[in-house]
């Protein structure tokens, strides 16, 4: 009726009347999201445990290795208020998830993935470790050191790839939906 589909009861969807590939979709971006995080609180972890703050422990000579900091601000210690980075992480998960029910590309899914579990592993970071005494002021642990580029981390690494593969799926898809609509005209 109306293309709604049928109610279950209370008016809860159940999971059988979610199509099966936005549940697919899904799923894939939780995973993603679910390594990334997993994959950046470890790391995170483990380098506060083997390496001392500040000191360089070069891994290919001396532009390439470890370093331990805590960032307070935001990407390349941009000072930002607090408040901003958990406001930017729900907005972009509202984002994300509303975006992927028109998203039919796994690609595109899995950088939306990267994105979100980095965004979600430095929010981490602000509401567990010390700071500027606020409840969501607390630094975020950076230890790759490339050069004299700001030090980064999993969760850095992760949304800038996704946005970076998220931008190049999606001019994929579009230079290929112009040639297809070449091609049948």
């Amino acid at each position: 009726m109306h293309g709604l589909p049928p109610s279950c009861g209370d008016g809860a969807l159940s999971p059988s009347d979610v199509p099966s590939g936005t549940r697919g979709r899904l799923l894939l971006l939780l995973f993603v999201a679910f390594v990334v995080v997993a994959l950046d609180r470890f790391t995170k972890e483990l380098v506060l445990v083997v390496l001392e703050p500040g000191r360089f422990v070069p891994l290919l000579g001396d532009g390439v290795g470890w370093q331990l900091v805590f960032n307070p601000g935001a990407a390349f210690g941009i000072d930002l208020p607090p408040v901003v980075f958990p406001v930017v992480t729900v907005v972009l998960v509202v984002v994300v998830v509303r975006a992927l029910a028109e998203e039919s590309n796994a690609l595109a899914v899995a950088a939306q993935g990267l994105v979100l579990g980095g965004a979600v592993g430095n929010v981490i970071d602000r509401l567990t470790r010390p700071g500027d005494g606020s409840a969501i002021g607390g630094s975020v642990v950076d230890f790759v050191a490339w050069g004299s580029f700001p030090r980064f981390n999993i969760a850095d690494a992760s949304i800038t790839v996704g946005v970076v593969g998220y931008i190049l799926t999606t001019l994929l898809i579009e230079r290929q939906e112009r040639r297809a609509d070449i091609t049948t005209v």
